[in-house]
């Protein structure tokens, strides 16, 4: 099957790419060139250049998105890219989307709603996509924290613990996460599977844990003994005033003010007959031997 990534060049499409090309014809969209597969230069708020490459295959895996910027970037990229891409899916016949969006357009276990501008554009992102869902099969993941190769996010905290021996860890706040692989995996699932009605699932590993868990993990395969620093939510919202009031706005201080962001992958597995391969200790130990060997640690 001929398939379009978009955003190929990123964290998820890297490894997404890598699993896919053994059995599909890969497209790669982005804005930066993408090595070794079939490669459409572009940005997804360009309707025209987005085109060429949707008119190109049989399927869409959506990636492409701005994880942090200001409200109007996660407008333009997020929702106006998505509409996009559901304009041309439709006007070309497009079989399957499946789109990542992400937890953060569901929100908080307590809210049950977005608390970010960049929750609230995953959220009408969907919203677009589902607009022409009767032309094809749409299928929309919700992940919470994706880490693995190539991630640089839980990185910078893998980096600090490294050099320093310290990681900052937030009270109260408990974690769902998912290891990359696992999530090229149910994408790979979704792709092949014809049978299931356009709809929208979480996913993720099925234990949530809490910000000690992860830090322990983390120095365990280290192999370090780091200081964990407990940051109350006190102490968080004084910093996040004291940016807000010198001109400086934080999308994430919502996201991070909330307690439970975890989930449950329940429906996809009963869909898909999809299991979790690794867990927290595994996938930590997979990441740091990645960064390892490819000399980020």
């Amino acid at each position: 099957m001929k398939i379009l990534v978009t955003g190929a060049s990123g964290f998820v499409g890297k490894n997404l790419i890598n699993q896919l090309s053994t059995r599909h014809h890969i497209f790669g969209f982005s804005r930066r060139k993408v090595s070794n597969i079939d490669y459409f230069e572009g940005d997804i708020t360009n309707i025209d250049q987005l085109k060429n490459a949707v008119s190109s295959v049989e399927a869409v895996v959506h990636l492409a998105g701005v994880i942090r910027g200001s409200k109007k970037a996660f407008y333009t990229t997020n929702v106006i890219g998505a509409r996009n891409l559901s304009h041309l899916a439709a006007k070309y016949k497009i079989k399957k989307i499946v789109y990542v969006s992400s937890l953060a357009a569901k929100g908080p276990l307590e809210k049950n709603e977005p608390v970010s501008y960049y929750g609230y554009s995953k959220r009408l992102a969907e919203l677009e996509l589902l607009k022409n869902s009767d032309k094809y099969n749409l299928i929309i993941l919700r992940p919470p924290v994706i880490y693995g190769p190539y991630e640089q996010e839980l990185y910078k905290l893998i980096k600090l613990a490294n050099v320093i021996g310290v990681f900052f860890a937030i009270k109260d706040m408990r974690l769902s996460l998912i290891y990359v692989e696992d999530l090229v995996k149910a994408i790979s699932l979704t792709l092949d599977e014809n049978n299931v009605l356009s709809r929208i699932y979480t996913l993720c590993e099925n234990t949530p844990y809490d910000i000690f868990n992860i830090a322990n993990t983390i120095a365990y395969h280290l192999g370090k003994q780091i200081k964990i620093v407990k940051v109350s939510k006190v102490v968080l919202n004084s910093i996040f005033f004291s940016l807000k009031y010198s001109g400086i706005f934080l999308d994430k201080i919502n996201e991070i003010n909330a307690r439970l962001w975890v989930c449950n992958n329940s429906e996809f597995r009963r869909d898909f007959g999809f299991e979790i391969k690794n867990d927290l200790f595994n996938g930590i130990y997979k990441t740091i031997r990645w960064y390892r060997e490819n000399g980020w640690l």
